[in-house]
């Protein structure tokens, strides 16, 4: 394994990593339990919601992009060595 192949290797793997690491950071799944027992009474805010939201638009975009860039990365990364002989 040539020194050029292992740093892609390593590459892909940090990169790999550092998507799941990002990933496990989401909403809490197990909430601590509620020590008192008692449970609050459940309230229904009714909100009128007519325009676009242009936020939510942006971090559909970001990730989209993040995704695609993360895709050519491993693409390029993993893509054999091309012998530079001049030759076709």
């Amino acid at each position: 394994m040539s020194i050029t192949r292992g740093l892609r290797w390593f590459v892909v793997l940090a990169l790999l990593s550092s998507v799941a690491a990002a990933s496990s950071h989401g909403a809490d799944t197990n909430p601590p339990p509620d020590p008192s027992g008692d449970r609050p009474s459940t309230v229904v805010v009714s909100v009128r919601d007519g325009g676009f939201h242009w936020a939510d638009a942006g971090v559909g975009a970001a990730a989209t992009l993040a995704t695609t860039l993360l895709a050519l990365g491993l693409v390029l990364a993993l893509r054999p060595d091309r012998g530079g002989n001049g030759k076709p």
